[in-house]
């Protein structure tokens, strides 16, 4: 057909529907798939969210005892589907009402296996013991004839309740009860069986696909009618599997309908978890999901388009840690009883849970610590004892609450919220302590122009850290540093560390530290020799870690459009020889500092004081914390720096005014150039009190000239 003679055809379609039937077509090709299902006595549709299983009722009521066989027609964008009363083919309109039509040839059966043909206007419907059969839509409805295209021995007698069209090919595909995938030539009724894509041995129940459709990109969804799941196929032949994506609604009457031409949409009313990939994550493996509702966990949810699978977390991307529903009040240690509480904003929830106790990229079935349990509003204790299997180190855990009771690890639902902690497993009878906690990061900021103000907009070096200290027999053995460097504004060459002062180095393992960034572990030397107390040297050029974004950029993520919003991760262990009571272990954050890049330039003002190439001679610390041993005192004193050794002054102005801050880890940083003194104007009254009293919230977005703060 020419396609302005289908133009014309599709035109007058429409009008004989809108004339004669009083039926107003669906708006384009919709992206939601209709579920037709009969509770009762009347039929009712639902409109089902493909990508989370939320569903809505469209129809409480068809105005037939019951419909099967559905399609939705590319050509007139209506429906057709069975009608059981009339016993004949009929129309569905946008109000979700049948329309009988009149049909020659009928065999005095109904179909519940039918759907509408991509290539052509038609609707092709199976029934056992009777074969294959189409219905040309494009010739009048008065002359409307079901047309026999084969016998059901022909076919193999196939044990399908729906099939769908497939773009691309044209062919009806289906899955049958056995979890066999099918494909059927519509102009012969030629049926192969192509491979086996579940086993209801492996699933645990029986199989009833009554609804079945496809989208773009040639993906077929089955809906099994006992217990609502859906299962996405990428068709690939023999090699075809399927797998869970959705929960949606369940009946033993289920038929389905779905613009084929349409993509599975995703809003950003969506919350994903951001564990790697190998747990389901992201959609592209069916990862766990949720509809943004009114029933999450903690004290707030934000909705993303896609999932940000760790490293590069959703948090991390828009500075929103919406991850605050678990409290890990001890830790994990192997073999003891550990205890979690989980906030929730409302009544009526239920959390299910797992922690990866083999730590082998995989939620388990043995590895559920939380199932169906109703949660109150507010806060809810769980009790965990760690398997004795359970594997020492980092691994994952995944906490869903929605109203389905029962859920998976991964797929979609129509409420809730997931989120996903990183856990760490100790020896049995080793207890941890976490700074500022387990879940988060406390942020460390620097301006590397030290002795000078400068620009003093504190976004030289950005780095967030996690210190966490390992506690066998009231002694600490081993601290762990996790971090991720947030900000780089400094066309200077700096590394960061960390100083532990009243430790001395003699008392660390120095071969066996160990420093990972991101996910490889370092050969550079990590204990720094020559010094009092012990220095960890986490790297010595963070311009090694970044780059600064697309062109024209100078930095990253201190202007706007620079630079990712990933950001590096690194983890150190550090092991002690004789543990350290806790009263003799360094106040947490310990001393976090900056230095100068060995054998690079410095700056004018640095290279006057101490040379052109300072390296380890020049660092920056926090305030009133004291340098290191190869920090070079000529500094004291310089230019706008106020330090006095002898009263325990250090790297602050006469004003109180520091180059170093720490701050909680959602801080939004000043842009380039931009002074913290313009950007948070009570900076200034907090700095200048010794005592910390003055202006404590000055940090808060609430108090700052946004324009000047840094935002992905």
């Amino acid at each position: 057909m020419q396609k302005s003679a289908f133009i014309i055809s599709t035109f007058a379609l429409l009008f004989i529907h809108s004339v004669s039937h009083g039926a107003s077509a669906f708006n384009g090709c919709p992206s939601n798939a209709y579920l037709i299902q009969t509770p009762s006595s009347s039929p009712m549709t639902y409109s089902v969210d493909l990508a989370t299983g939320s569903y809505s009722i469209k129809s409480n009521n068809m105005g037939t005892a019951k419909v099967n066989g559905v399609g939705f027609n590319l050509f007139d964008s209506y429906m057709y589907g069975w009608d059981y009363s009339a016993g004949t083919l009929a129309l569905i309109g946008s109000d979700y009402q049948t329309v009988p039509l009149n049909v020659n040839g009928l065999i005095g059966k109904p179909f519940f296996v039918g759907d509408t043909a991509l290539v052509e206007n038609a609707w092709y419907g199976y029934r056992p013991n009777y074969g294959l059969y189409r219905i040309a839509l494009d010739s009048p409805f008065s002359q409307l004839t079901l047309e026999h295209i084969a016998t059901h021995t022909f076919m193999g007698s196939p044990s399908i309740t729906d099939f769908a069209f497939r773009p691309g090919d044209g062919m009806l595909w289906a899955v049958d009860n056995n979890g066999y995938l099918i494909r059927i030539t519509p102009s012969t009724g030629k049926t192969e069986v192509i491979t086996q894509v579940l086993s209801e041995a492996e699933e645990g129940f029986n199989f009833t696909f009554g609804a079945q459709y496809f989208d773009i990109f040639g993906n077929l969804y089955i809906s099994n009618n006992g217990n609502g799941y859906i299962y996405r196929i990428g068709i690939n032949g023999v090699n075809s599997k399927a797998y869970f994506f959705t929960y949606g609604p369940s009946s033993s009457s289920n038929d389905g309908a779905r613009c084929a031409m349409a993509e599975i949409e995703i809003s950003e009313e969506i919350d994903f978890g951001d564990a790697p990939e190998s747990y389901g994550t992201s959609m592209a493996s069916s990862g766990a999901r949720h509809a943004l509702s009114s029933l999450y966990l903690g004290s707030k949810v934000d909705g993303e388009s896609t999932a940000y699978v760790h490293p590069l977390s959703d948090d991390n991307s828009d500075g929103s840690d919406d991850d605050d529903g678990i409290i890990f009040i001890s830790g994990f240690a192997v073999e003891e009883t550990s205890f979690i509480q989980i906030q929730a904003s409302a009544t009526g929830g239920y959390l299910n849970a797992w922690i990866d106790w083999d730590a082998d990229g995989s939620f388990d079935a043995d590895e559920k610590i939380a199932s169906a349990i109703p949660l109150t509003d507010g806060y809810n204790m769980l009790n965990v004892t760690v398997p004795v299997w359970a594997n020492i180190g980092d691994t994952w855990a995944r906490f869903r609450i929605s109203t389905k009771a029962d859920i998976l690890p991964i797929g979609g639902v129509g409420n809730g919220e997931v989120e996903d902690y990183l856990v760490n497993i100790t020896e049995n009878g080793v207890g941890t302590i976490h700074y500022p906690s387990q879940t988060s990061f406390t942020t460390f900021a620097f301006e590397d122009l030290y002795p000078a103000t400068g620009d003093f907009d504190m976004n030289d070096v950005l780095m967030n850290v996690r210190i966490t200290e390992y506690i066998k027999d009231n002694r600490v053995i081993r601290i762990r540093l996790d971090g991720q460097l947030a900000a780089m504004g400094a066309s200077y060459r700096n590394g960061f560390a960390m100083q532990l002062p009243g430790i001395s180095p003699n008392n660390i393992k120095g071969d066996s530290i160990a420093l990972w960034v991101d996910g490889t572990r370092s050969e550079n030397e990590i204990l720094e020799q020559g010094q009092s107390d012990a220095v960890l040297i986490v790297s010595d050029d963070l311009w090694a870690w970044v780059e600064a974004g697309e062109s024209g950029c100078k930095y990253f993520r201190s202007e706007t459009g620079c630079g990712t919003s990933y950001r590096t991760q690194w983890t150190m262990i550090i092991p002690f020889i004789n543990p350290v009571a806790p009263a003799s272990m360094p106040a947490r954050p310990y001393d976090p500092f900056i230095f100068a890049r060995p054998g690079s330039y410095h700056g004018d003002t640095v290279s006057a004081i101490i040379g052109n190439h300072p390296g380890r001679a020049f660092e920056v610390h926090l305030k009133n914390h004291a340098p290191t041993d190869t920090f070079n005192t000529l500094l004291f004193g310089k230019i706008d720096d106020a330090s006095s050794a002898g009263s325990l002054l250090y790297f602050l102005t006469t004003n109180g005014m520091p180059w170093a801050l720490e701050l909680p880890m959602n801080w939004q940083h000043p842009k380039e150039g931009r002074s913290i003194l313009e950007t948070y104007p009570q900076f200034s009254g907090f700095a200048g009190d010794s005592s910390g009293q003055t202006n404590p919230n000055w940090y808060l977005n609430d108090n700052a000239n946004t324009e000047n703060i840094f935002i992905d």
